[in-house]
């Protein structure tokens, strides 16, 4: 208003409209509104004077009249304004088109605060993703996938525990093979010396009945020990295969023909009922030899030739180290007619877990060792210097 006051010449009379200010030189001259809204007594000098229609707080007051008096050389000015309907309601119109800064406000502070939510939510699933995957693979391990390579679960933490997860549970599949294997090795092996127990303890009884010479009682009595030593040095030997431990088994000298013909009696059993010929042939020859694994060798290749045959010949040879057992079927051909057979080894070794065992030990301890089938039966040499 001061700017406006003394841009343009005024005369008495003859009032200025300068944009949306009224100039004067008399309060007379202007705007009867002006004069009707407001009173000249309160005029002072460069100060203004208003009067408002309406004062709400949260809008735009329905209308306005202002003056302001200035004095300058003696040169007295009025200048004043006024907002009023329809100018005033476009005005007002117009500032509630426009959007209000707290909206703004409002707006910018909801998008902010979902993407404070939204960062933290995808970093969560970018590491929950690979652990869900990684309980489903823990949940889904099977046998085989204990051997197969773990996938990659894109955090090398993730990594390092699915690395921990597959090696105990490996350590503990291979403790319940070895805990299968071990039953399954003496279920095999200890039938033997269980039925060597029985079938002499019901003869015992029987001689004692009958009152037989204390003698051959004795004897009786002899190889049920035997039967039962027999099964501890079975049961120590598998538990010190099945374990591997550094502990070895102690060396003892043992005559290998005393050896295979005591086993042969004890399983003769086998061919009750059968059409079969058992020629053997050994030496003295003494030798340093694990003798519980050499019991359960030994026995093993002379059961699978007796429970395999059903009518033919069984030679078995023992020579210094080596031992030769050889079956054969329908055969008439005499013992020292063996036939050469070729060195070549198959696949298989035999028939059920007694080989299985047999060639375990065998490995263990290098000895040399050819199993091969043949025409019309099965050839078998073990040397064990």
């Amino acid at each position: 208003m001061r700017s406006q006051a003394y841009k343009v010449p005024v005369s008495d009379g003859h009032p200025v409209e300068i944009h949306d200010f009224i100039v004067a030189s008399r309060w007379e001259d202007l705007p009867p509104k002006i004069k009707e809204r407001l009173n000249q007594e309160d005029l002072i000098d460069n100060l203004l004077l208003k009067s408002i229609d309406g004062n709400p707080i949260f809008s735009a007051p329905e209308a306005g009249y202002f003056v302001l008096k200035v004095t300058r050389e003696d040169k007295v000015r009025y200048v004043s304004s006024m907002f009023t309907s329809p100018k005033w309601k476009d005005i007002e119109q117009t500032k509630q088109e426009q959007i209000p800064p707290f909206l703004y406000l409002s707006l910018i502070a909801l998008v902010l605060m979902a993407l404070f939510a939204l960062v933290p939510y995808l970093m969560i699933r970018k590491v929950a993703n690979p652990i869900e995957k990684l309980m489903a693979w823990t949940k889904n391990l099977n046998k085989e996938q204990l051997m197969q390579p773990i996938p990659d679960f894109h955090f090398s933490e993730l990594n390092s525990l699915a690395n921990i997860v597959q090696s105990s549970l490996r350590s503990v599949q291979e403790s319940l093979d070895r805990e299968h294997r071990f039953l399954g090795y003496a279920s095999h092996e200890l039938r033997t010396p269980i039925a060597v127990t029985r079938t002499n303890t019901e003869l015992l009884r029987k001689m004692i009945e009958k009152d037989i010479s204390v003698g051959k009682q004795l004897q009786v009595l002899e190889r049920i020990e035997r039967a039962s030593f027999n099964m501890t040095d079975l049961t120590e030997t598998l538990l010190w295969l099945n374990r591997k431990t550094d502990k070895s088994i102690p060396l003892i000298s043992i005559s290998i023909g005393g050896f295979t013909e005591q086993l042969l009696e004890e399983l003769s059993y086998l061919l009750n009922g059968k059409s079969v010929e058992v020629k053997i042939t050994t030496d003295e020859t003494m030798l340093l030899l694990p003798q519980a694994l050499c019991r359960i060798v030994i026995s093993n290749l002379i059961r699978n030739a007796l429970q395999h045959t059903t009518e033919g010949k069984i030679c078995i040879i023992q020579a210094g180290s080596n031992l030769i057992i050889n079956n054969r079927e329908f055969d008439s051909q005499e013992i020292n007619d063996i036939p050469k057979i070729e060195h070549q080894l198959k696949n298989e070794l035999g028939f059920g877990l007694g080989l299985e065992l047999t060639e375990r030990l065998i490995q263990h301890y290098d000895w040399k060792y050819k199993n091969v089938a043949t025409d019309d039966g099965h050839y078998v040499e073990i040397d064990f210097s």
